[in-house]
């Protein structure tokens, strides 16, 4: 007969092994994702609805200051390059009511574009993922007042060849079609920058990228987008 709790030495039975739970396995830190930045679409509403406030006067950037750059030191993500004229009288930042971080702006007299001023575009779009270009022109531009001038012959000043002669051809064409040249101009720049550059190009025909002209209306502040 078989005793409970003897061995058949009748000695006690050695203790059972305990069981050990297995040891959690390491799980990666959680990663937050980066945010979502605007579509094109989204930007352009966004300029559109700044341009709308600083008409009615509800001007935000009276409440910037200058520690709201600390968010800004790890890096840009600006939502849109506007490429505009030098004129005094149009900084985008105050048309658009957008403050430190908002625009990346590229201004030169008559808002045409060099070399240099499409590395600047390149970079904004490739490497900051900006999701829109405006080439934002302005009613009463002396530099186009100067190219028709050109046009009807007055003589060319050679230290301003660099400035006028960019923006002759728009001109021709606004009047071979009874256009205005000021936004024939914009809208000039805005197509020769779709296909100016292969990075561009590409994101235009994928959809993350938008380029428009625009015209702001010298008397009112007003952002005329045209065929956007």
């Amino acid at each position: 007969m078989f005793g409970f709790g003897k061995n058949k030495t009748g000695g006690s039975p050695p203790p059972a092994p305990i069981e050990t739970a297995p040891a959690p396995a390491a799980t990666e830190p959680a990663v937050t994702p980066a945010p979502r930045g605007p579509t094109p679409d989204e930007a352009l509403q966004q300029l559109r609805d700044g341009n709308a406030a600083f008409l009615r006067g509800e001007n935000n950037l009276g409440h910037v200051k200058a520690n709201d750059l600390d968010d800004l030191q790890g890096g840009q993500n600006p939502i849109a390059t506007i490429v505009g004229c030098a004129d005094s009288r149009t900084p985008p930042t105050i048309l658009f009511n957008q403050g430190f971080g908002r625009l990346f702006s590229i201004r030169v007299a008559g808002n045409t574009v060099d070399r240099r001023g499409l590395s600047s575009i390149v970079y904004a779009v490739k490497h900051l993922k900006c999701p829109l270009v405006v080439v934002m022109g302005h009613t009463g531009c002396g530099a186009v007042a100067a190219a028709e001038s050109i046009v009807d012959g007055a003589a060319l000043d050679p230290s301003l060849e660099e400035m006028i002669v960019p923006i002759i051809p728009p001109v021709l064409a606004a009047r071979a079609g009874n256009g205005s040249p000021v936004e024939e101009n914009a809208r000039w720049v805005a197509r020769k920058l779709a296909t100016a550059d292969a990075s561009l190009a590409d994101a235009v025909e994928a959809g993350t990228l938008k380029i428009v002209a625009a015209v702001k209306q010298m008397h009112s502040g007003e952002v005329k987008f045209l065929d956007a």
